[in-house]
């Protein structure tokens, strides 16, 4: 009974200083390294065409077959990612004006990197950062908590970031051409794997983000897989090119009225370079193990792949695109192995982009900001049970009375001084639609959306996985008023309130 107390304490002691537990063993022999993965994008039904990512990350760990991007855009959901936040906490809420608005804000003196470095690690991001940077911060600006840096930067010129693209690396300007040796998702691979040799000499823990473009439009693919998937059909579900719009919202139905018809020909083509792209990534995936393996890092190393986005493809008959609250575009691949995470795991809790943060953090054993919003999930990856969420917020788009007490003073339209600079993504298509702003409620069994413009969504997931039928108009009163006042809560909660609402549905309106 002695030894049984005194066991206890000394794991209560251990998992105080940093150390899990997993059958009597200690799971960190040295603090981890953790890498994130990060495509632009990326949609589900590409994974199937990533086969090396599918076999090494995803076979030799955890699957979370219910992760979400809670503001499915480029610039706020990795705000998200490095932040812990709802983007109505960041601010971030559309890809314009992105970054000059997070530097405003002054939010990278407090976010992943700066806590990770603090804790002793040496940092890193490769490739693609925030929409627009670094304007405004000057062109050689290298954010607080990176020790490491090679960012794509947006000027006047910028087209896309496969080829002639310029990236800030360690506060030097460098312009890359279009030779096979530019092309981004390769420079961005060596770049990776010099850092992971050169930690693995000095023995030093190590975070590395991992950000490539594609498969993002013109997903342009390597010269050495330009032949590849010439014969691929997108995998079209009955919501592809849905014949009867009249439950769905005006602002759906104004997106299908453009007057070129997105048909199965254009899903097929675009759906057939989006896989091209990616396999150099695939590649990249494959490479980055390869080199952890040999420099004996592996068995101590996170490796996180997901995507900041999904992307939809003529689902609702709208075109390609993404920024609305359906599952193609909200809903994203993660895969993440590491030590204590048994192989082919698979975790169906609610999780998002916002939990990435403190996630790793519980990982290192480092204490989270209180405007943190997400919560780890690490104990499911350990194989334990923890107290859990059973809804998320899923916004997009400024309401500047949704914003929080703490942004709502700065809350600012795009700066017209951009206006110089080509951002080349802009297809998170209700952004450029008056009143397509929305904000909603995700749970296991259904999604409710209300936007700017006074209109709802209501689908029941359960019977209606494709969100045929809108039934938001057949809802008592007393249901939409319930379901209203958690939007009204959660909308604008923030740190230990977001977790305690996201626990508190309306009495029945899960049953």
């Amino acid at each position: 009974m002695q030894k049984k107390i005194i066991g206890a304490i000394l794991a209560l002691v251990l998992i105080a200083a940093g150390f899990y537990i997993v059958e009597n063993t200690r799971l960190f022999k040295d603090s981890p390294n953790v890498i994130i993965i990060l495509t632009d994008d990326l949609d589900y039904s590409l994974m199937p065409y990533m086969e090396k990512t599918n076999e090494l990350i995803g076979e030799q760990g955890a699957t979370l077959t219910n992760f979400f991007v809670t503001t499915p855009a480029c610039c706020p959901s990795r705000t998200s990612i490095i932040r812990g936040q709802y983007s109505h906490n960041t601010d971030i809420l559309e890809n314009a004006p992105g970054f000059p608005r997070f530097f405003k804000l002054k939010q990278e003196e407090n976010a992943l990197p700066v806590w990770l470095n603090e804790a002793g690690y040496q940092t890193a991001l490769f490739g693609k950062y925030m929409n627009n940077y670094p304007i405004n911060a000057g062109m050689e600006y290298v954010p607080p908590g990176w020790t490491d840096w090679g960012a794509f930067v947006t000027t006047e010129v910028t087209i896309n970031y496969y080829y002639n693209y310029t990236m800030n690396e360690n506060g030097t300007l460098v312009k890359y051409g279009d030779t096979p040796e530019d092309y981004s998702t390769d420079v961005i691979r060596d770049k990776s794997l010099k850092f992971i040799n050169e930690r693995a000499q000095d023995e030093q823990p190590f975070f590395l983000f991992i950000s490539v473009y594609a498969p993002h439009g013109p997903s342009t693919a390597a010269p050495r897989h330009e032949t590849l998937f010439n014969d691929l059909s997108y995998p079209k579900g009955p919501s592809f090119n849905e014949e009867d719009l009249s439950d769905k919202p005006e602002l759906i139905r104004a997106l299908s009225e453009t007057g070129e018809e997105f048909d199965e020909g254009d899903a097929n083509y675009l759906f057939q370079a989006r896989a091209r792209s990616l396999q150099a990534a695939d590649e990249l995936v494959e490479d980055v193990i390869l080199a952890l393996e040999k420099n004996g890092q592996l068995e101590n190393t996170y490796i996180i792949f997901t995507s900041d986005n999904g992307f939809h493809l003529g689902e609702h008959r709208m075109p390609s695109g993404k920024g609305t609250p359906y599952e193609e575009d909200i809903r994203v691949p993660f895969f993440i192995r590491g030590p204590g995470i048994e192989p082919d795991t698979t975790i169906s809790q609610l999780s998002a982009n916002i939990d990435i943060a403190p996630t790793i953090a519980d990982i290192v054993s480092v204490q989270v900001p209180d405007f943190v919003d997400g919560r780890s999930f690490l104990p499911f990856l350990l194989g334990r049970d923890a107290e859990w969420r059973q809804a998320l917020l899923i916004e997009f788009g400024q309401i500047l009375e949704y914003t929080s007490s703490d942004s709502q003073s700065l809350a600012v339209k795009p700066d017209p001084s951009l206006a110089t600079f080509v951002d080349p993504e802009t297809d998170n298509l209700l952004s450029g639609i008056g009143g397509g702003s929305f904000r909603g409620i995700r749970t296991d069994t259904f999604i409710f959306v209300k936007y700017e413009n006074g209109e709802f969504e209501y689908y029941d997931l359960l019977t209606d996985p494709y969100q045929l039928e809108n039934t938001a108009n057949q809802l008592d009163p007393e249901t939409l008023n319930q379901l209203q006042e958690w939007l009204d809560q959660l909308k604008r909660c923030s740190g230990q309130d977001c977790r305690k609402f996201e626990q508190s549905p309306p009495q029945g309106i899960l049953d």
